[in-house]
């Protein structure tokens, strides 16, 4: 049975998760998380963001076939920009976008403009699964592991995007109290995890 808080990727499979952020980071939006007030974000930051994801996945697939026998395909295609894969997994119906971060980072985003576009399609995941990602962040490299942190089901998350929706009215307003600036709306969704 595999560890599932140190899933290691084979050195083929890390080789195709570099290639694949490297060739797909020129068709990914330079904005960050799809919020124009943001700065651009540099292609080698887009590679980055990428391969962390790209590595979630991976160790997904892993974790889903060694453990449980469930054999999730993974999709290395391009897409052109505007353009994405349909789901990063589809297990019994279930629709699954798989999330990663660095190791350190404690924060599953999930994009407001991707929740949207999903929903209009009717094409809403069932699931976010959350993986963090060991890195050199001395050589800004991944050292080939990733931690299964936890799940979120579409249910709890609608329960929590309330609160937080709330939460952050209630931040907005405070700083526009206190320190009389304006705040952008915000356009992506972060749930602090505990590890």
């Amino acid at each position: 049975m595999l560890n599932v808080k140190n899933i290691h990727l084979s050195q083929d499979e890390l080789a195709q998760c570099i290639e694949f952020s490297q060739k797909s980071a020129s068709n990914q939006q330079a904005v960050e998380f799809g919020q124009k007030s943001t700065k651009a974000r540099s292609t080698s930051e887009i590679t980055r963001d990428n391969l962390i994801g790209k590595i979630a996945e991976v160790a997904f697939s892993k974790m889903m076939k060694e453990n449980y026998g469930i054999d999730v395909p993974l999709d290395f295609n391009y897409y052109p920009r505007g353009q994405w894969d349909s789901q990063d997994a589809v297990i019994n119906g279930w629709r699954i976008d798989v999330k990663g971060t660095r190791k350190g980072g404690h924060w599953l985003l999930i994009e407001w403009n991707k929740l949207n576009f999903r929903q209009r399609d009717n094409n809403l995941s069932h699931l976010y699964v959350m993986f963090s990602v060991a890195w050199d962040r001395t050589l800004d490299r991944p050292t080939g592991s990733a931690c299964y942190e936890g799940a979120l089901s579409l249910k709890n998350f609608k329960q929590a995007s309330r609160l937080l929706i709330h939460f952050i009215r209630v931040i907005c307003f405070l700083e526009r109290i206190l320190f009389s600036r304006q705040i952008t709306s915000a356009f992506s969704f972060l749930i602090y995890t505990n590890t």
